[in-house]
């Protein structure tokens, strides 16, 4: 013999789905979907995802090492833009680095994600980006803005 539950919150949804933590009955309309199974409304909204979970601390070392690597990357990559003219491995050179920077924010942040990271990466590149054009030529053409778009995916990407 089975007895009928139902929703705490929709009382004529029949269910015996229940909340992972606080055990309260719940219905597909209301169930959160987490990193262990699914919760309630009020369970779900109490904790954030850690990977998501980016606090002051972590930003301020995204913040350091994106401007760190764009700023000593941008220095080194205008110099060899200017030294040896490339062609197209010199916009290639831009989306390089800009994988560096992406990577090295990634790194500094212990693989944490979040829309404040995507930020703190493109304007890592955005900042080499004009590093490389002021230690460069200083001549902008179609492939550097190419790569300029290229480079702010790659980096983002990763976030």
């Amino acid at each position: 013999m089975s007895s009928t539950s139902y929703c705490a919150r929709h009382s004529d949804t029949e269910t015996n789905l229940r909340c992972g933590r606080c055990e309260a009955l719940i219905c597909p309309q209301c169930l959160v979907h987490g990193p262990v199974g699914v919760r309630c409304p009020e369970c779900a909204g109490k904790t954030r995802v850690p990977t998501f979970d980016v606090t002051w601390p972590f930003l301020l070392r995204a913040v350091a090492a994106s401007l760190g690597l764009s700023v000593a990357g941008g220095i080194i990559a205008g110099l060899l833009r200017q030294s040896f003219p490339l062609g197209l491995i010199e916009s290639l050179l831009i989306v390089g680095l800009a994988y560096v920077i992406g990577e090295g924010v990634s790194l500094a942040v212990n693989r944490k994600r979040g829309r404040s990271l995507k930020y703190v990466a493109a304007g890592g590149v955005l900042v080499s980006f004009f590093i490389v054009m002021i230690a460069g030529s200083g001549d902008l053409d179609l492939f550097d803005i190419l790569a300029l778009a290229a480079g702010l995916y790659v980096a983002t990407s990763r976030f």
